[in-house]
C-alpha cells in the first residue's frame, strides 16, 4: 500500500508525533549529523522487517543502532578499554563501533543474526532528544533505496522514499554528509572498516589502528559492498579534466572554458566541505542525465580518504580511466 509520506517541520508538536509513532513501530525518516536515517525501534522484529524491506536491502547487512548516551550503548556490548577510550574521545559523534553483542532484547533480525553488533551515540540534537525522550535504541540505516545515493536532507528522503513511508522529519542539511566511521572490536586487532566522519588521524590520537585489508566473508558493519552510494548515471572517478558531455564534478576551480554542467565540491579544496557536498552534488547531477559524471581526482588524506572510498563503491562496474 502506497503511503501519504509528509515532511514535518522540527518542532516540539512534531517531534512528540514521531516518538508516538516510533514507540508504536513505525519506520521515520529523521535527521542525523553523517546523513538521514530511516529509524525504527530496535527490539521489534516487524519493525526491523519493514525497514529492510522498505530499502530492499539484504537482510545479510546488519544494521547500526543508535543510543542516546554512553553508558547505554557500551553496556550492549562486551566492551573492553579500547571500546571505553573511543567512546569517551568520539561520542556523540560519527563513529561506529562493531563488538560482540550482549543485549539479547535486541532484535535478531537487525544484527543479522549474528553474534556482534554495530553501536553508535549520534551528535546531531534532533535525533538525541528523540532518543532520550523514546528510551529505546533505534536502528537507522541511511533513508534511500539500498546501493543509492545517501540523502543528506529531507527532500532527498522524499525522493528516495515516497509513499513509503509516512513521516520525514526535517532537520536541515546533514552537517557532515559521510556516514560514520566503522571500527571493528572483535578481534584483538583494532581494525577501520569503513572510513568516515572520523578520520585515521584522529583516531590514532587515541590508539593506533589498523586498515582491513582481508575481504570480509560476512558484512559485520553497513557500506562494505562493492558497489554502493550509486547514482543511476556512471561515474569516472580520479579523473584530471572534463571530457565532452559529461558532467564535471571539480574539486577546486572549474576549468575556465568548460559549457557543460558543471559543479565544485570546494573552491578553496577544503576536504570537510567537499565531504559535505559530496552526496548533494552527485544527486544533483545525477537528475541532468548526462553520459557521464567525471569527478576530479581528490586527494586521499584526512575526510580524503572516506569521499574517495564512496566514489570508489559508487564507480563500481563504470569507467576509472583517470586519462
Amino acid at each position: 500500500m502506497k503511503l501519504k509520506t509528509i515532511i514535518k517541520k522540527n518542532n516540539n508538536k512534531n517531534i512528540s508525533e514521531v516518538i508516538a509513532r516510533l514507540k508504536a513501530g513505525e519506520v521515520i525518516g529523521l535527521p542525523t549529523e553523517t546523513v538521514y536515517g530511516l529509524a525504527g525501534r530496535c527490539d521489534s522484529k516487524k519493525t526491523i522487517e519493514n525497514i529492510y524491506k522498505i530499502k530492499n536491502r539484504p537482510k545479510s547487512n546488519p544494521l547500526i543502532i543508535h543510543y542516546s548516551n554512553i553508558n547505554d550503548a557500551l553496556n550492549d556490548i562486551h566492551k573492553d578499554s579500547r571500546a571505553i577510550d573511543l567512546a569517551n574521545r568520539f561520542w556523540p559523534g560519527p563513529l561506529t563501533l562493531v563488538a560482540k553483542v550482549k543485549n539479547r532484547s535486541i532484535c535478531k533480525f537487525a544484527l543479522s543474526k549474528m553474534n556482534t553488533i554495530a553501536v553508535r551515540v549520534p551528535s546531531n540534537i534532533i535525533f538525541l532528544k528523540i532518543l532520550s525522550k523514546l528510551k529505546i535504541p533505534l536502528a537507522a540505516p541511511s533513508a534511500n533505496r539500498y546501493g543509492k545515493i545517501s540523502p543528506t536532507s529531507a527532500s532527498d528522503v522524499y525522493e528516495e522514499l515516497n509513499g513509503k513511508i509516512s513521516v520525514i522529519l526535517d532537520g536541515g542539511n546533514s552537517l557532515i554528509g559521510l556516514e560514520s566511521t566503522v571500527i571493528d572490536l572483535t578481534g584483538k586487532k583494532t581494525k577501520i572498516i569503513r572510513h568516515g566522519g572520523i578520520n585515521k588521524k584522529e583516531l590514532n590520537s587515541v590508539m593506533p589502528l589498523n586498515e582491513n585489508k582481508e575481504k570480509l566473508r560476512v558484512f559485520i558493519s553497513p557500506g562494505l559492498s562493492n558497489s554502493h552510494y550509486k547514482p543511476d548515471t556512471s561515474l569516472r572517478i580520479n579523473a584530471l579534466r572534463p571530457r565532452k558531455n559529461e558532467a564535471w564534478l571539480a574539486f577546486g576551480n572549474i576549468p575556465k572554458g568548460f559549457k557543460g554542467i558543471a559543479l565544485t565540491l570546494s573552491k578553496k579544496k577544503c576536504l570537510k566541505e567537499s565531504a559535505k557536498n559530496l552526496y548533494k552534488m552527485l544527486r544533483y547531477l545525477d537528475k541532468k542525465k548526462c553520459s557521464r559524471i567525471a569527478v576530479q581526482k581528490i586527494p586521499k588524506l584526512g575526510l580524503g580518504i572516506a569521499i574517495n572510498d564512496r566514489l570508489k563503491r559508487a564507480a563500481f562496474n563504470d569507467e576509472t580511466n583517470v586519462k
